[in-house]
C-alpha cells in the first residue's frame, strides 16, 4: 500500500474525527467508535443492525455516534467510510473468512506471512513521518528513557532497551524483573527531562495505563506504541505510533511493534554523530565472545579415496 498521505487511514477526516471525540463519548457510543477505528474496512460494509450487533449496542447508539460527528445519521457515516476506504483491502479479514470455511483449522506459514505483510503494510501507511520524527527527537533529547510493557509487550520493551542503550543517554526496561510493583518503583524517579515509552497491545494492561498517567503527571514525555487510536494509551501519550496487531488465531500480533522498534533504533543511530564510533566499540568489546572464521586457516586436504580401481 502506498505511503501517500491520502492512503493514511487514520489521517482521513472521518477517522480523525473519531479519534478526536472518542474519549468524550458515552460508553455505548465509544464501543461503536472503537470498533470502527479497529476495523475500518469491515465497518464500512456493515448495515446499521450488523454494526450494532458487532458492538453489542443498538442501532440508536450507532445513529447517535453519527450525529455526534455532525454527519446526520448512519447513512452519511457509512458513505464517509466507503468514500475514504473504498480502495483498501484487508488480507487479515480475508484470511479470517477463509479459515472459517476450513473447519479442520488449517493454518500454516503462508497464512502467517500474509498476516505479517498486512500488518506491516498498515503500519507503514498509518504512521505519518512527522510522528516518527517526533519519537526520534524525544528519545535523543531525553535524560533517561524508561520503557514499559507487560505481558508479551514486556519482551518488546526489553528488545527496545537493549538496542537503544548504546546510542541514547540511558534506556531501561522497567517491567522485566519483579513484576508490576517493581516497575512502579523504578518509575518513581522520572522527571520532566525523561521519556516513558509505553508499549501496549490487546488485551491492554491497566498497570501500563496507570504508570503512563503517573509519568505524564510528573511532566515526562509519554510516547506510546499501540494498535489503534481506539487504544486507551492514545489519550495519554504525547505521540503515538500505531502497530496493527490483528491476528485470526492469536490474541495479538507483535510483528508491526517489532518493525517500529527497529525503525526507531535505526532512526536514533543515524542521527547520532557518534554512532559509527559506538558501533565499532561495541563490536570490539564483544569480539572475543563471537565465532569468527579464521581466514588464515589452511584448507583441508581432500581425503584419498579408499576404493581401489578395478583391474
Amino acid at each position: 500500500m502506498p505511503i501517500a498521505a491520502k492512503n493514511v487511514v487514520y489521517a482521513t477526516p472521518v477517522m480523525r474525527k473519531l479519534a478526536l471525540i472518542i474519549h468524550d463519548l458515552q460508553p455505548s457510543l465509544r464501543k461503536v467508535a472503537e470498533y470502527i477505528l479497529r476495523h475500518p474496512l469491515k465497518a464500512a460494509t456493515l448495515t446499521i443492525e450488523e454494526l450494532a450487533r458487532e458492538t453489542a449496542t443498538s442501532p440508536a447508539a450507532v445513529n447517535r455516534l453519527a450525529k455526534a460527528m455532525d454527519l446526520g445519521g448512519y447513512i452519511a457515516l457509512k458513505a464517509e467510510l466507503l468514500a475514504t476506504l473504498q480502495d483498501m483491502v484487508s488480507p487479515v479479514d480475508k484470511l479470517r473468512t477463509e479459515l472459517e470455511l476450513h473447519p479442520d483449522g488449517a493454518f500454516g506459514l503462508a497464512e502467517q506471512m500474509q498476516i505479517a505483510s498486512s500488518n506491516l503494510s498498515s503500519a507503514s501507511a498509518n504512521n505519518p513521518t512527522s510522528t516518527f520524527e517526533a519519537f526520534v527527537h524525544s528519545l535523543m533529547a531525553a535524560r533517561k528513557i524508561y520503557i514499559l510493557g507487560f505481558g508479551n509487550s514486556a519482551y518488546m520493551a526489553g528488545f527496545a532497551a537493549a538496542n537503544l542503550v548504546p546510542y541514547c543517554a540511558d534506556a531501561t526496561a522497567i517491567s522485566m524483573e519483579g513484576g508490576n510493583e517493581n516497575a512502579a518503583y523504578r518509575l518513581a524517579s522520572i522527571t520532566e527531562h525523561d521519556v516513558l515509552l509505553a508499549i501496549s497491545l490487546p488485551r491492554y494492561s491497566l498497570d501500563t495505563l496507570q504508570l503512563a498517567r503517573f509519568a505524564r503527571e510528573r511532566g515526562a514525555t509519554v510516547l506510546a506504541i499501540t494498535d489503534s487510536p481506539a487504544a486507551p494509551l492514545s489519550s495519554i501519550a504525547a505521540h503515538c505510533l500505531f502497530a496493527p496487531a490483528d491476528h485470526p488465531v492469536l490474541i495479538s500480533s507483535n510483528m508491526a511493534v517489532l518493525a517500529l522498534i527497529e525503525a526507531l533504533v535505526a532512526g536514533v543511530m543515524t542521527r547520532n554523530k557518534e554512532a559509527v564510533k559506538l558501533a565499532a566499540e561495541l563490536t570490539e568489546s564483544v569480539m572475543s565472545y563471537l565465532h569468527m572464521p579464521r581466514s588464515d586457516a589452511p584448507l583441508a586436504k581432500p581425503k584419498k579415496s579408499r576404493i581401489k580401481p578395478k583391474s
